[in-house]
């Protein structure tokens, strides 16, 4: 099923199935699968839209994680409320837009944009979230952390959230509510702990730059709490190090440094 866009002459593609999604991203060349498209400005020349496809709007609690379809939409997640989101997603999608925009907007929209680490990047990065891609022939597993690109000939299909309990969990969006500038960006924190142990610390950033403080996490772990303002401020320029390394290949406005490093000053904090 085909529809012209006479506006920007771009053609967009209906499939109301897996099959038949592999099917026309076989036969028609340069296929851009696309959701809602409320991210999007400039719309691709050939388009699929994903809306109608059952298979990709499913929500899945399980013991220790829970799973969304790339079509789920941000006010469908958001009704599940607190006692069944990780509270760190919860209060990045409430922070996305209106409440209009929330009810087409897709967490796999939000989180493919091409041209965009939106909102949700940071909060599934530090919760360790795992994405599932299927071809007509087989399916893989890539963790958000080491995600890149879609595999060639695959479709993003799961999006899969561990469910943990956290000690301390800080989520922040920076930049112009409802628009994405060069300065938007989100931070989120995660630490747990046991007899004043940290046993697991999460430190993102993502925007114009996108990063774990993996190195910095590795060191942060055993240490005893709450922390002393001298090893704050040790920490806080090990941060410093990990940004300006992610950055090293990318033009950005420094207010994003001097915000993030902000930031990991308020989290360190509520650990001393």
């Amino acid at each position: 099923m085909e529809k012209n866009m006479k506006n920007n002459e771009s053609s967009i593609f209906y499939a109301r199935n897996l099959s038949e999604l592999f099917y026309q991203m076989k036969t028609i060349a340069n296929l851009t699968i696309v959701g809602s498209c409320t991210a999007t400005t400039d719309l691709p020349e050939k388009m699929i839209s994903s809306t109608l496809i059952q298979e990709f709007n499913h929500i899945g609690k399980h013991e220790r994680y829970i799973e969304f379809g790339p079509a789920t939409t941000l006010s469908e997640i958001q009704a599940l409320g607190e006692r069944h989101l990780p509270s760190l997603l919860l209060e990045a999608i409430d922070t996305i837009a209106t409440p209009f925009v929330r009810n087409v907007a897709t967490i796999g929209g939000n989180l493919m944009d091409p041209n965009n680490k939106n909102t949700l990047y940071a909060p599934l990065l530090a919760l360790e979230a795992v994405l599932e891609f299927k071809s007509p022939t087989d399916v893989k597993y890539i963790a958000l952390q080491n995600f890149t690109e879609i595999p060639k000939g695959h479709v993003l299909t799961n999006i899969r959230v561990p469910l943990n309990d956290w000690d301390v969990s800080i989520f922040t969006r920076l930049g112009p509510e409802n628009r994405i500038t060069d300065t938007s960006a989100s931070f989120a924190f995660l630490t747990d702990s046991e007899k004043s142990i940290i046993t697991s610390i999460k430190i993102a950033f993502s925007g114009k730059i996108t990063f774990r403080c993996l190195s910095l996490e590795n060191r942060m772990l055993g240490l005893r709490l709450p922390l002393k303002s001298k090893e704050i401020e040790a920490y806080i320029e090990d941060a410093e190090q990990e940004f300006l390394r992610a950055a090293e290949k990318t033009e950005y406005n420094p207010i994003l440094l001097q915000q993030f490093l902000n930031l990991v000053r308020h989290s360190f904090e509520q650990l001393s």
